[in-house]
């Protein structure tokens, strides 16, 4: 009888030899073999493994590897690259370069502010014939803002771009007084306008009425001009804000309304609703005011303007390029008032160079629909822009105006509009689209860097005393805004420190984060102890 050997599981045929088998059997009538599980006698025992050692380990080889990496910076928003100044005529590039070069203050906010004082001086009567088949026809009209923090530049960029436009106004007005003087009361000539600030719909009414060239609204307070447009009697904002919306597109306009301000027998004709848009706004101040407006797309009939942080070492003189701007305008003005009855028209090559960046603006609407649908509503209006600045652009070009837009300055609008489409990218990825944990995240960043030394940890009890907004906020805005520095390699998981519910307790900080970011530090730190003193002072 052959015997068989026994299986390598340590399981036996139950005719195998107890003395072979070195087991005993089982309930089953089996042979267990006690020595199965056991490693040779010439192997040493594995060791025991340690979950302790392990992690700590594991913590170790993790924040040297966090040491070794450089934090991203979340104090600075980037901004789209400014203006440049072969995207404008000469006339207006000039301008923007001289008045930057004296106040270093962003060129590109010149740059925006004279082409929308530009175009709101040139007659809305002269007009761009842009499709002679569908009758599609534009005025040089634009409405625009400049968008910058407090002292960034706005007013004083603003306040030259425009000046000869009041100057004007202001010359008009003194004539039409003299030559009414001895008028009887309701059979005055009209008044002349160029520009308003402050003013609602029967007054406007009154004012267009009498001025069909169109006007200039400016305001250096965005939401100054938002209150205006909800601003109502008897509850009608809703249709003054229409009223307002349809400045933007000009052309005749029937109102039937009767008193406050209104013809009395109700029937006004106004020849020309148009108007231009000059406003300045903060990022923050934007963003609020956002919220509490309709979705109409106000917003996105503006040409926004996101004006770099200002040259505080500038110093000089532009003053000979104010009084050059300020003949240009005047010219313009002139110019337009005697030339209105023309239809200007696009050159071929011009006309082929509009065709194509339509195609590609109308393309790039359609693709950022679903991704960003604010912005793809803004580009829907650029082909109009585009035809608008190409109209102002061609009156202030420095060249004789002829009937034909040429393709040179065809080229300046296209540039132009291009550089618009990247700020207003950015007004809707970024300043429209603020996420409240990053917001509370560049906070507890701004408290790590504003501390007097360098600190090699923080915890929440840290976090409630030094970071804004840390101590009111919700577990979950906690958790995203830390998870954020975490990700950008400001703070990592304090290595053998204690978990509450799964969160971290304490946190390692970066130590080069007080290196790369000391400048900002230093400014949060002078910004605080001016708060400081300023409560001291009031008490």
């Amino acid at each position: 009888m052959v015997a068989i050997p026994p299986p390598q599981n340590g399981f036996h045929n139950a005719s195998t030899p107890k003395s072979e088998a070195h087991g005993h059997r089982n309930g089953g009538g089996m042979w267990w073999d006690e020595t199965a599980d056991k490693p040779p006698a010439d192997k040493p025992a594995a060791p025991a493994f340690d979950a302790d050692d392990a992690a700590k380990k594991l913590g170790e080889k993790l924040a040297n590897e966090f040491f070794a990496r450089t934090p991203r910076d979340l104090l600075s928003k980037p901004v789209p690259q400014p203006f440049e100044l072969d995207e404008a005529p000469p006339p207006i590039a000039q301008f923007a370069h001289a008045f930057s070069l004296a106040t270093g203050i962003d060129h590109s906010g010149m740059i925006v502010a004279a082409t929308t004082a530009a175009a709101s001086i040139i007659d809305d009567r002269l007009q761009l014939d842009v499709n002679p088949g569908s009758r599609w026809v534009v005025s040089a009209r634009l409405w625009s803002f400049l968008c910058a923090p407090p002292s960034g530049g706005k007013s004083p960029t603003i306040r030259p771009a425009t000046d000869p436009i009041k100057q004007l106004h202001m010359a008009l007005f003194s004539n039409w007084e003299k030559e009414n003087a001895e008028a009887e009361k309701g059979k005055e000539t009209p008044i002349p306008a160029l520009f308003t600030s402050d003013t609602n719909v029967p007054s406007l009414t009154r004012t267009l009425k009498s001025n069909p060239r169109g006007i200039l609204m400016l305001t250096e307070e965005f939401s100054s001009w938002i209150g205006a447009i909800d601003c109502a009697d008897k509850g009608d904002a809703a249709k003054n804000r229409g009223d307002m919306l349809q400045l933007r597109d000009g052309g005749p306009r029937q109102i039937d309304r009767v008193g406050n301000g209104y013809a009395r027998h109700g029937y006004t004709l106004v020849p020309n609703w148009g108007a231009s848009v000059l406003a300045a706004c903060t990022p923050d101040g934007l963003a609020m005011q956002m919220k509490k407006m309709p979705e109409d797309g106000l917003i996105q009939r503006f040409i926004p303007c996101i004006m770099a942080p200002r040259n505080l070492e500038a110093e000089g003189d532009c003053s000979a390029a104010i009084e050059t701007w300020a003949a240009v305008i005047r010219w313009a003005y002139q110019f337009t008032s005697d030339y209105h009855q023309h239809r200007i028209r696009f050159s071929p090559e011009a006309r082929a160079m509009f065709k194509a960046e339509e195609k590609e603006q109308q393309t790039l609407t359609v693709a950022t629909e679903s991704m960003t649908p604010a912005f793809a509503s803004h580009m829907g209006k650029h082909p109009g822009m585009l035809a608008e600045v190409a109209l102002t652009f061609h009156v202030f070009s420095g060249r004789q105006v002829g009937p034909e837009i040429d393709a040179e300055t065809m080229s300046y609008a296209i540039r132009f509009m291009r550089r618009v489409r990247k700020h207003a990218y950015y007004l809707y990825s970024a300043i429209l689209a603020s996420s409240p944990a990053f917001d509370l995240a560049q906070a507890i960043a701004r408290s790590i860097v504003a501390v007097d030394k360098p600190i090699p940890t923080i915890n929440r009890e840290w976090m409630n005393q030094h970071a804004n907004g840390f101590r009111n906020a919700d577990d979950r805005l906690r958790q995203s805004a830390l998870e954020i520095l975490q990700d950008a390699d400001w703070i990592t998981t304090f290595t053998g420190g204690r978990t509450y519910g799964g969160v971290p307790a304490r946190y390692s900080v970066h130590p080069k984060v007080f290196q790369l970011f000391a400048r900002e530090g230093e400014m949060h730190r002078a910004r605080r102890a001016a708060v400081v003193e300023l409560i001291k002072e009031r008490n």
